[in-house]
């Protein structure tokens, strides 16, 4: 640590400060020239990896979105790194400080093996396409939600409490993503053991046509109904699936809900549910009075 420390002192003493003035003025054409080298760098990746071509499956656009936000992380990083080098090489050798820094580097390898852990499985994530920007993931088992942003280092999921959980891309060791291929929108219907099954079943099919036809935004695929799925104690259960990506799957389910619930108040169709019935004395008296009279008659 003493040698490394002599080192860089030693190249610190080696500052060339003359002709101030010229090598100012390289330098502040060196960082227009890394604007203009971002935008033009940034256009050129917007064109390759452009998320909103037209034809694209949403998981597709993900993907795309995903390798666009890396590539233009890797690209800043390399070409300001790239900047710094040729401004500081106008004030000292840099090669010789490269050296210094190499030993250094090595010095502390095994501190920084994280950061390489998590930079490395970063891109083997986005190239190997375990999961997207926008996919619905569970990490873990215990944190689930939506991917917002995957970083060199981080990957960001939005949880459906609203809090923002991030994790070193190293650390992701167990991970379930909903989002491949198409997921399941399921709803089930309970209704009363006395109502007529084939009714139920044609309303049922008549909601899914309309939905399918007047909202197409959320039912790609026309949902289906796949009959009666339990006999509970108090209710018939009848279930309803549709494929959806993550995106879409609550909106559709609650949709669905909503109408059926509609539909069925409409057509006077019984969903049982708990109900408690209070009787007081006067109800009571009121009662054994009529069970009275019509065991006796009047």
């Amino acid at each position: 640590m003493e040698y490394l420390t002599t080192s860089f002192s030693s190249y610190l003493n080696q500052f060339d400060f003359s002709h101030l003035l010229q090598k100012c003025l390289v330098s502040g054409i060196v960082l227009i020239a890394v604007v203009i080298s971002i935008k033009i760098t940034f256009g050129i990746v917007d064109r390759i990896f452009d998320g909103e071509k037209a034809g694209l499956e949403p998981r597709d656009a993900r993907r795309i979105v995903t390798l666009n936000h890396v590539t233009k992380t890797a690209a800043r990083a390399s070409i300001w790194t790239l900047a710094g080098l040729i401004i500081l090489g106008q004030f000292i050798n840099v090669g010789s400080l490269l050296a210094v820094a190499g030993v250094g580097t090595l010095a502390i390898g095994f501190g920084a093996q994280g950061i390489v852990e998590d930079v490395m499985s970063g891109f083997v994530i986005v190239f190997e396409n375990q999961f997207s920007v926008g996919d619905y993931v569970i990490i873990d088992e215990t944190h689930y939600g939506i991917v917002e942003t995957i970083g060199m280092r981080t990957t960001s999921v939005r949880e459906f409490n609203g809090g923002l959980f991030i994790i070193h891309n190293g650390k992701i060791d167990r991970l379930v993503n909903y989002s491949k291929g198409h997921m399941k929108a399921i709803v089930e219907v309970s209704i009363a053991y006395e109502e007529n099954i084939d009714k139920v079943m044609t309303i049922l099919e008549e909601i899914c046509t309309d939905l399918y036809e007047n909202h197409e935004e959320l039912f790609k695929i026309r949902p289906e109904v796949q009959g009666i799925t339990r006999l509970d104690p108090s209710a018939v259960v009848i279930r309803v699936v549709c494929e959806e990506d993550a995106a879409s799957k609550f909106a559709a389910e609650n949709l669905l809900r909503q109408r059926i619930k509609t539909v069925f108040d409409e057509k006077g169709i019984e969903i049982p549910y708990n109900k408690t019935v209070i009787y007081n004395q006067n109800s009571v008296k009121m009662m054994d009075k009529k069970e009275a009279e019509v065991k006796y008659g009047n």
